[in-house]
């Protein structure tokens, strides 16, 4: 079986312990996220940073106050939506055991092609708009896809593709036999709000030399 699902965050932090490849917290949106999030998505941005547990809150605030109008920050649901970001941080701190967590957040999603991540593991929450895509092991031609052949010879059937829905807490394994993946058309021809966590090495290493 290629995900685990669970519909708590304690529940969750098995999956470090379990073999499948992508761990869900299903989650219900918040009342009030979708009229919130469409007056952000006007204008397109990409940000990214380093988040410490000790004071995520703060230092996510800093992070997207120069992206987020004046006029939306002063809604209830803006400071909903940034405790929920860092509590999440905290969490994937606490998941991975470390003090740190590279932060990105956009507007845009670019991975058109099928694809594993290069880090272990890696958090996901879509907001708003569509969740990523993702593909179930016993439906995917890996042969395909580490031949560089395009996603109708890695999936045959389209109609067995998944998706994270919205709010969702998702953490992805990584590597050569990761999880394979990549942003839906909805998402690479419109907008959405999606949030990645990566561990502190990685964002050290690459992240911050690189948004994609």
């Amino acid at each position: 079986m290629s995900v685990f699902k669970t519909y708590s965050l304690e529940s969750l932090s098995e999956f470090s312990n379990r073999s499948e490849k992508l761990a869900i917290f299903e989650r219900d949106p918040v009342k009030g996220a979708d009229e919130f999030f469409q007056k952000i998505m006007i204008n397109e941005f990409k940000i990214k940073g380093q988040v410490f547990r000790k004071n995520s809150y703060n230092h996510i605030k800093n992070l997207i106050e120069s992206v987020v109008p004046k006029k939306v920050t002063s809604k209830p649901f803006y400071s909903i939506w940034l405790k929920d970001m860092s509590n999440m941080c905290k969490y994937f701190c606490d998941f991975l055991k470390i003090e740190s967590v590279g932060f990105s957040l956009g507007t845009k999603r670019v991975c058109k092609r099928y694809h594993v991540d290069n880090v272990p593991m890696r958090l996901l929450v879509t907001y708003a708009g569509k969740g990523t895509e993702w593909l179930p092991d016993k439906f995917v031609d890996r042969n395909a896809y580490e031949n560089g052949l395009p996603n109708e010879s890695i999936l045959k059937n389209p109609s067995r593709s998944k998706f994270i829905n919205t709010w969702d807490v998702a953490i992805f394994r990584g590597g050569s036999d990761g999880l394979l993946h990549r942003s839906p058309d909805a998402a690479l021809n419109g907008t959405s709000i999606m949030m990645r966590l990566d561990h502190e090495y990685f964002w050290n290493e690459v992240m911050k030399h690189d948004f994609r």
